[in-house]
């Protein structure tokens, strides 16, 4: 049993009474809200209309229902400049997702000066939010990455896929967007492009196209104070939930810090002037050696628990790094060996796939009898623990009566791409 658990057992009793607010119903709150609660914080989780994730958790105090997305920012400032009216306790803030992320930034002159805000600076938060500034930085910071460009129309984004030329990957130029249900679009023959993209995506104000690097998923999670990294932590994704190593981490391990990879990150948080913590995205390509930097997502990424496991008290970090008159530290690299899996993600990757026509039937089988293998074989499952079981077990619930519930004509996103476009 580790540290981290060992403290989750002890007195909830606040240390100084005073009051953490998540700002984000999503699976890294809930190991939020167990390390907050250890540290003897009264927390309180700012939810979603419709949001299921760690409101249902022991270890939340209160849930706070925030207005709905769709009424913007000057709705979330009016809940939250009420709310810090209202609890004098709330001595720091913690946001969980890029829509937080942006609507604490955008808000910020609510915000009293004694409260804290766990979170990257706003310049920080513009250019790792913004797929196209991001790489510029890393041009202008001498990391190699593979050609790219921009498109905000059909036509552009012929012109840019020309441009790079195929094998591209397509992403939103901005940071949580989708491109209908997935992350990015692979496209390999330019014949493709009409079936793929029949329409300019409504929801989307542009497109990043770039030459596709294919490689093993690796990430660090990372600290780092005025550009200088303080802690980091590696992992490697051994699966996702897309047949083409695309989309969320299902299974992963800890490995022996990346020597490239901590270069470039360190390049990268200087030239931003990063404080705060983050979860950085590598491709390493094992038979070239080569390794391209995909992103920096400037928030707990999402498999966050095993980071706890392993005794990298990140959220600790956090809110220490969320105070400027804080010394920095020395560099400290986590070597133990975790190995994490999420298996809603792994099944629901699974039936995606089948009904997208990505896997054939050998392949299907033998994804299904690696997501079981890997449930047993994992040290640490991303949302599950045994002294807080209820957020797991109604989020299954709640999955399982809208599979029920969902018509038997519906079919996957991205039923009819042709075979040379995956997701």
């Amino acid at each position: 049993m580790s540290r981290l658990q060992h403290s989750i057992f002890r007195s909830r009793s606040p240390s100084r009474g005073d009051t953490a607010l998540v700002a984000g119903n999503y699976r890294p709150a809930i190991a939020v809200a167990r390390s907050l609660a250890a540290m003897g914080y009264r927390v309180v989780l700012g939810a979603e209309p419709g949001s299921i994730g760690a409101e249902s958790s022991r270890f939340v105090d209160e849930v706070w229902r925030l207005p709905e997305a769709e009424l913007g920012v000057e709705a979330f400032r009016a809940a939250l400049e009420l709310r810090l009216g209202a609890d004098k306790t709330i001595s720091v803030i913690l946001p969980m997702n890029e829509l937080m992320l942006n609507r604490v930034e955008a808000v910020r002159d609510v915000v009293p000066p004694g409260i804290r805000i766990a979170a990257p600076q706003g310049s920080v938060l513009r250019i790792c939010h913004d797929k196209f500034s991001w790489l510029r930085i890393c041009v202008d910071a001498g990391i190699e990455t593979p050609p790219f460009e921009t498109a905000v129309s059909l036509a552009e984004l012929r012109q840019a896929i020309e441009a790079v030329d195929c094998p591209v990957v397509i992403r939103p130029v901005e940071a949580g967007k989708r491109i209908g249900k997935r992350k990015a679009v692979s496209l390999y023959d330019l014949d493709d492009l009409g079936a793929a993209f029949p329409a300019w995506p409504s929801e989307l104000n542009g497109l990043l196209v770039q030459t596709r690097f294919d490689g093993d998923r690796y990430n660090i999670y990372f600290g780092a104070r005025d550009g200088k990294l303080i802690r980091e932590l590696h992992s490697r994704s051994l699966r996702t939930d897309r047949w083409d190593g695309s989309g969320q981490t299902i299974d992963g391990r800890m490995v022996p810090p990346v020597a490239v990879h901590s270069a470039m990150l360190a390049k990268a948080t200087e030239a931003l002037g990063y404080t705060g913590i983050g979860c950085a995205q590598f491709l390493h390509d094992p038979a070239t050696g080569e390794s391209c930097f995909l992103e920096i997502n400037p928030r707990f990424g999402a498999s966050y628990v095993f980071v706890e496991r392993a005794g990298f008290q990140l959220t600790q970090l956090a809110l220490e790094l969320a105070e400027s008159d804080k010394a920095s530290q020395p560099l400290l690299r986590s070597v133990r060996s975790v190995r994490f899996v999420w298996s809603y993600g792994d099944l629901s990757g699974l039936g995606f796939s089948i009904r997208n026509g990505d896997v054939t039937f050998g392949q299907a089988i033998r994804w299904a009898a690696a997501a079981i293998g890997a449930a047993f074989a994992a040290d640490v499952h991303v949302t599950w623990s045994w002294s807080d079981p209820i957020p797991t077990i109604r989020f299954y619930g709640t999955q399982l009566m809208k599979i029920f519930r969902r018509p038997a004509s519906v079919k996957a996103d991205g039923a009819n791409l042709p075979a040379s476009t995956k997701v």
